[in-house]
């Protein structure tokens, strides 16, 4: 439950437009919010450094769709406003495929779009997730590992002994449970098991697997 509404005045939006007017208007009508980035290429957006809470984006711009896909792949819960002059169902099913929250029509109406925004910075927050230590979490919904905002690029055997782990959390999980849950019919050497577990580490924090003793493996719970 949301106890306080997150507003504009703590949210960085960064707007995806080369239309000047549209620039000149947004400027006006959200620029109160903490901060507003105005890109209009490619590579900026994609190794930006800076982090931002919200991404508008006008269709009309040439890489939009590009820019969206992505992101959906980089920053996979930042939640991204699309504006779509023609409402072409074509249009609609790619910008709800690339991970578009809401699509409004352009011409905008900038109370629509404040009010999508403040839906978007709150319901982003509302996710079902748990939080380990080194600022490392799993979202339930999307069923995946993230660093910040960041998903952690993990083999299918990596994720399933983390999730294993992670789901038997209050106990350790012995060898044997591991290669039966995870590898299952297939072939598998303790070493094998040892090379996922320092591979998972080092896409993480090496603590985020206790190994107790010849017990067998806990996850780091968040302290």
């Amino acid at each position: 439950m949301i106890k306080k509404l997150r507003k504009f005045s703590n949210m960085t939006l960064l707007c995806v437009t080369n239309n000047t007017q549209l620039k000149d208007a947004i400027t006006e009508k959200v620029g109160d919010c903490k901060e507003l980035i105005m890109l209009d290429d490619i590579d900026d957006i994609i190794t930006i450094d800076k982090s931002f809470d919200i991404i508008l984006v006008d269709y009309s711009f040439e890489q939009s769709l590009e820019i969206m896909k992505k992101l959906k792949i980089i920053k996979p819960l930042l939640p991204k406003i699309v504006i779509l002059k023609e409402q072409k169902e074509k249009d609609i099913i790619d910008c709800i495929n690339a991970g578009a929250y809401s699509i409004l029509s352009d011409p905008i109406e900038f109370n629509d779009l404040k009010l999508s925004i403040i839906i978007a910075l709150n319901q982003s927050r509302r996710v079902d997730k748990v939080s380990l230590n080194g600022g490392i979490y799993y979202d339930f919904y999307r069923e995946r590992f993230y660093d910040s905002s960041d998903a952690i690029p993990f083999t299918k055997f990596e994720f399933q002994v983390l999730k294993l782990l992670l789901d038997n959390s209050d106990k350790i999980i012995g060898y044997d449970e591991i290669k039966q849950k995870v590898w299952k019919d297939k072939k598998m050497s303790i070493f094998t098991m040892r090379n996922v577990i320092n591979k998972i580490r080092k896409k993480t924090y090496y603590d985020i697997i206790r190994n107790n003793s010849s017990a067998g493996y806990q996850i780091d719970t968040l302290k």
